[in-house]
Order: C-alpha cells, then sequence, then structure tokens
C-alpha cells in the first residue's frame, strides 16, 4: 500500500504526464511545484529529471519521423558541456536557492510565452543550436528544467509543429538521459528516490497515454492557458518558499 508520499507522486506525475501528451508543455512544470511541498528538492530535481526521460520518450515515439537530424546534433553538442556546469551547480547550491531558481524560472516561461513572437530564421543555426543546448543541459541537469532555451530555438527557427516534436523529442531524452547518469554518478540517485520512481514511471506512461484519446477534442488555446495560470501560481510559491 502507497504511503502518502508515494501517492502523492504518482497523482502529480499522472497529471503532469497528460498536460504534456495534451499540450506539449512539460508536465515537469506542473508536477515539481507540487511535489516540492513533500519532497526535499535534492531528491525532488533527480527524480524530476528521470522521469521527464520517460515522458519526453513516450512522445518522441509518436514523431520520431520527423526529426531535423541536421538541427539535434549540434544542440546536442552543447548540452554536454551545460550538463556537466548544471550538476555542479546542483551539487553547490542550497535546496531554497534551487527552489527559487525554479520559481523564477517558471514566471520567466510563463511571460516568454506570452511575449514571444517568431521573427525568422536565424541567421547562424549551429551556433544557435549549441547555446541553446548548453543552456538546455544547464537547466536540465541543475533544476529538472530544460524546456525553455531549446523551445524558444525551435520557434525561432520556424519549425513546423511537427518537425518541432520530432527533433525536440528525440533532443530531451538523449540530453535528458545524460543527465540521469551524471546525476546517478554523483550519487543523487538514493534509495528513496528510486522508490519515488517506481511510483512516478507508471504514472507518467498512463497520464501520457490518457492524453492521446482526447487530444482532437480538447480546445488548445483555452487549456494552454489555463495550464500557463497554473505555472504562473507554482512559480510564484515556488519563489516565496525559497525564503522561508
Amino acid at each position: 500500500m502507497p504511503d502518502f508520499y508515494e501517492s502523492c507522486v504518482f497523482i502529480a506525475w499522472l497529471v503532469g504526464g497528460f498536460v504534456s501528451g495534451v499540450s506539449g508543455i512539460g508536465g515537469a512544470m506542473v508536477a515539481f511545484p507540487v511535489l516540492a511541498f513533500f519532497i526535499p528538492v535534492h531528491q525532488l530535481i533527480p527524480l524530476t529529471c528521470a522521469l521527464n526521460v520517460v515522458m519526453d520518450a513516450c512522445l518522441a515515439i509518436m514523431h520520431f519521423r520527423h526529426c531535423r537530424g541536421s538541427s539535434l546534433w549540434p544542440m546536442l553538442a552543447g548540452s554536454i558541456p551545460g550538463s556537466f556546469v548544471g550538476l555542479y551547480i546542483l551539487q553547490i547550491c542550497s535546496g531554497a536557492v534551487l527552489q527559487g531558481a525554479v520559481g523564477v524560472l517558471l514566471i520567466y516561461y510563463v511571460y516568454w510565452q506570452k511575449t514571444f513572437r517568431v521573427r525568422g530564421t536565424a541567421d547562424y543555426p549551429r551556433l544557435f543550436g549549441v547555446s541553446a543546448g548548453f543552456g538546455s543541459g544547464l537547466l536540465g541537469t541543475a533544476i529538472s528544467f530544460d524546456g525553455p532555451p531549446i523551445g524558444a530555438y525551435g520557434l525561432y527557427m520556424g519549425w513546423e509543429p511537427r518537425v518541432f516534436l520530432g527533433t525536440l523529442g528525440i533532443f530531451f531524452v538523449i540530453r535528458g538521459t545524460i543527465t540521469v547518469v551524471l546525476q546517478y554518478w554523483a550519487g543523487f540517485y538514493t534509495a528513496e528516490v528510486l522508490r519515488y520512481m517506481s511510483f512516478g514511471v507508471p504514472s507518467v506512461i498512463l497520464g501520457t497515454l490518457l492524453a492521446f484519446p482526447v487530444v482532437r477534442h480538447i480546445p488548445q488555446r483555452a487549456f494552454h492557458q489555463v495550464v500557463l495560470i497554473i505555472i504562473g501560481i507554482a512559480g510564484i510559491i515556488c519563489f516565496v518558499r525559497s525564503f522561508l
């Protein structure tokens, strides 16, 4: 029988997987702030990174044929050094600092979603790809949110939706696996984190699968706005709690 904390992990990632499957917005941005009330941040970050890989794999399977390899490799090349820098930050920063950083990023993500406009293709796509990959590797390993730099790059390049989902999906799976290996090597995957994973893995898969049949029946714009409000509130909560 799962205890309270294990049940929270299951429910939070069931919702996170569903949100990601429906909207394409990272389910971690919904699940992380909820679980931060119950689980120490230095346990929650590796847990979130591992479950992100499972969730992204479910989504990438649907769109892998549309992956743009010419953009994928520069992003991966930048993500490797970024991941090492992120691991160093994770090792030296306190839980309050990391949670505050999560709050700031969530708030900025909402602002970016509201204000970003595609202005055309980049003049130096490989350089921008390497830079986006570095930022994604750093943020993903340090605080488990790797989406904003890569999402901005994909939008700026003007990719059509399936190319966007396919390229980013494959990138996140590979980059996330590198992060998990580095965090495991550094000793972050304790017995407690692995226990939480045993409940999070099936729930995030179930949540993602439940989204597939209903995607076409949910107004995407309205749902997207609701999720952004939730993410904004979660960001404010994380930021305020970092001072408590």
